[in-house]
């Protein structure tokens, strides 16, 4: 999360939507007063050549306990009102299905049973099937309080609270829009928490009928306000 009072605008950063990349990034224009919120595992704060981008700055107590995602209640209680109301407020939205694949390769990295390894027999011909192996424990994630929506970043009393969002599908070109809007030079995203999931299958793959429609009934905000709707390969 950032909240720039050297450049007037608050960034709430979502889950799964490339937010650290996007907060690193616009981190690096922060100054003075400003609020950068650190992140927690500072192992995912370098880019491609090894140098650290995230300048974490400001943050009270409240802003560190929460972590890198803190809600927009949250920080329209701590920000005087005329912050809140006249400060260029964004956020990152993504296809509900496709986050929902992410979050769970992310929340469940260090589970073994994500990471299906072949056996000796798949050497000699049997095929194996690594999609087939996720779905169970996908399934078991999906119905587990683990699995949030990113509503509380962007909607308050079911209204988007936000004045621009940038979706994850265009998220350079809108990011650039949001640099215009604050008149900062044009950014270049480093690639940051990325590799913990394979990108061989579609997001549709994973999902049988009551997942697919779980998420939709927990994403219901985003269908409404954004129109996602689930793709099949």
């Amino acid at each position: 999360m950032i909240i720039s009072h050297s450049h007037k605008f608050i960034f709430i950063k979502s889950e799964k939507t490339a937010g650290t990349s996007v907060e690193a990034v616009l981190s690096e224009h922060c100054r003075d007063d400003d609020i950068v919120v650190p992140i927690n595992d500072f192992r995912h704060n370098r880019n491609e050549k090894g140098e650290f981008i995230h300048r974490a700055m400001n943050a009270d107590e409240e802003y560190r306990k929460i972590g890198q995602h803190v809600d927009a209640e949250t920080i329209r209680r701590k920000v005087p009102p005329e912050v809140w109301d006249n400060y260029f407020k964004f956020s990152i939205i993504r296809n509900p299905w496709d986050r929902t694949i992410s979050d769970f390769f992310w929340k469940r990295r260090q589970d073994p049973a994500i990471k299906p390894r072949k056996r000796f027999y798949h050497y000699l011909g049997v095929p194996f099937n690594e999609l087939a192996r996720l779905k169970k424990p996908f399934a078991e994630f999906i119905k587990s309080d683990e699995f949030v929506n990113n509503d509380r970043f962007y909607i308050l009393d079911d209204q988007l609270c936000v004045d621009y969002v940038i979706r994850y599908e265009n998220l350079s070109e809108n990011l650039m829009e949001v640099c215009k809007q604050l008149g900062l030079p044009p950014v270049e995203l480093p690639k940051l928490k990325t590799g913990f999931r394979q990108k061989r299958h579609h997001y549709s793959e994973y999902f049988d009928e009551e997942s697919r429609d779980i998420v939709a009934e927990k994403h219901k905000n985003d269908i409404r306000l954004f129109g996602y709707r689930f793709e099949q390969m």
